[in-house]
């Protein structure tokens, strides 16, 4: 059975931008704000310029940290499910909050703690969904910084899956730790060996890698957490203005976050991901999910093979904010991009709005979008049974196949596309809900059957915890 299969790079040109990384790290070099780090590095033969923090790194030391990386790395979580992410497996991850909602009825809005609880429950819910992605954006209706802590609180009560934290300092990455503690702690699990969360850890383009996320980095590798390498250079003003020095900015530095963990901790699971921008040159606006993101992604997968690494990056979403035909080619474009290169984690499910919103709605259509990438991206089953010579021969010409034995057998089967979010009725049913219709509706469904997985013992203990950090203790009301 033959996979679909999409690719931007030759095996030449694969081979040329890792050699041209390689030359970037030897002449170029990045910069480091971290005195342990800058030492072990230079124990280890790096060319380190104290003046100035500069880290130059010899091809074959790049080359020797690179191969001590795991070509895959386990996350679960209270649900017990186990993730092997890597080789050809394939996981999904949901959005819990952004800086903007778009809302059924209302429009774009900014985000409310309801939004929170929803969007955590329609993720939990979905099966399709394997992790959650909730990032650290306020909430409108609750005042920092307790905004902060009750978001968590409300997404920690209601989601037993693996979750992917992009912590925005020390202080937030080691709330996150002490809160999993707590959690591993009332389920009697190890935190050392149960990597409840990953870490989302981001490499400042142009090349440069502060000390507070060097810290947050050791945080994960105390324990059992993943490292999500996350690097977002933007075309014109962080990078070079070229699709192809884009890639090449964006290589290098999806590479250091593993380089630092495997001088710290050979063989701890960090993750290739890459999500390059555009800068609009006529308004200095940095557009996120332009068509350039397909050839990202593809290049990005390839890469990702190349150094067998455990791929993780974007679903992809959409510029607009819409529920139109815009929003519907974009987010295909991307997911088949993703499924066709091979990416491990796809992660975002929900994004819209160049990647500044979310709603509801977009989770539930980017999973019928998913079935619809996935179906494809398998092929055509070629063998002998389904390429049906002995039900053409006993049917033969003027017949029909509606009783045929094959018929029969794959009748029920996913030998045809199907998705339950998604108009598939051809027309035939004029009063047949859209995509929009039926994700809302799907929505609503699951958030109003909801009843948390979450047992009552680590709820309340959740509870405590945030009790505690609360500034204004009404807020552990709400």
């Amino acid at each position: 059975m033959g996979m679909m299969t999409l690719k931007v790079l030759s095996e030449s040109e694969i081979e040329k931008l890792h050699k041209e990384t390689l030359r970037i790290f030897r002449e170029v070099g990045f910069k480091v704000t971290h005195e342990e780090t800058l030492q072990k590095l230079k124990n280890a033969g790096a060319l380190v310029n104290e003046a100035n923090n500069l880290v130059r790194i010899p091809p074959e030391m790049v080359n020797d940290l690179l191969t001590q990386a795991s070509p895959n790395m386990i996350q679960t979580g209270l649900n017990a499910k186990t993730l092997n992410v890597g080789g050809d497996n394939r996981y999904y991850t949901s959005l819990i909050i952004d800086p903007f909602i778009v809302d059924y009825n209302e429009g774009v809005r900014r985000p409310v703690l309801e939004d929170v609880r929803r969007h955590t429950i329609i993720g939990e819910s979905l099966d399709r969904i394997n992790t959650m992605m909730r990032m650290e954006y306020p909430v409108s209706d609750i005042a920092e910084p307790d905004s902060y802590y009750k978001t968590m609180e409300v997404f920690l009560l209601n989601t037993t899956k693996h979750i992917s934290v992009y912590p925005t300092s020390e202080e937030n990455c080691r709330d996150w730790m002490d809160i999993m503690e707590v959690i591993a702690d009332v389920a009697e699990l190890d935190i050392e060996k149960t990597p409840l969360m990953s870490i989302a850890m981001a490499v400042t383009s142009p090349l440069q890698l502060h000390g507070a996320n060097i810290e947050m980095m050791k945080m994960a590798m105390e324990r059992s957490y993943p490292i999500l390498s996350t690097v977002c250079p933007m075309a014109g003003t962080s990078s070079p203005y070229s699709v192809a020095g884009t890639m090449q900015m964006a290589n290098v530095e999806a590479l250091i976050p593993v380089i630092i963990t495997q001088l710290y901790k050979p063989g701890h699971p960090v993750g290739y991901g890459i999500g390059p921008s555009i800068t609009d040159m006529y308004n200095s606006h940095d557009l996120y999910y332009k068509p350039e993101k397909m050839l990202f992604k593809i290049a990005a997968t390839q890469m990702g093979k190349f150094y067998n690494l455990p791929i993780f990056g974007e679903a992809g979403g959409t510029m607009t904010w819409r529920a139109d035909i815009q929003n519907g080619a974009e987010s295909f474009a991307y997911l088949l991009a993703s499924h066709t290169g091979g990416q491990n984690i796809i992660a975002g499910l929900g994004s819209l709005h160049n990647a500044n919103g979310m709603s509801a709605e977009q989770i539930i259509m980017q999973c019928g979008l998913v079935d619809m990438a996935e179906y494809l991206a398998r092929g055509i089953d070629m063998s002998e049974e389904k390429m049906a010579f002995d039900s053409i021969s006993k049917v033969g010409p003027g017949g029909h196949f509606l009783d045929d034995d094959l018929t029969m057998e794959l009748l029920r089967s996913n030998e045809f596309f199907h998705s339950d979010y998604l108009d598939l009725s051809g027309g035939y049913d004029l009063l047949a809900m859209g995509t929009y219709e039926i994700a809302h509706n799907k929505a609503e469904e699951l958030v109003r059957d909801y009843k948390s997985n979450v047992h009552e013992k680590v709820q309340n203990a959740v509870r405590d915890f945030f009790l505690k950090k609360y500034h204004d203790k009404k807020v552990a009301d709400k």
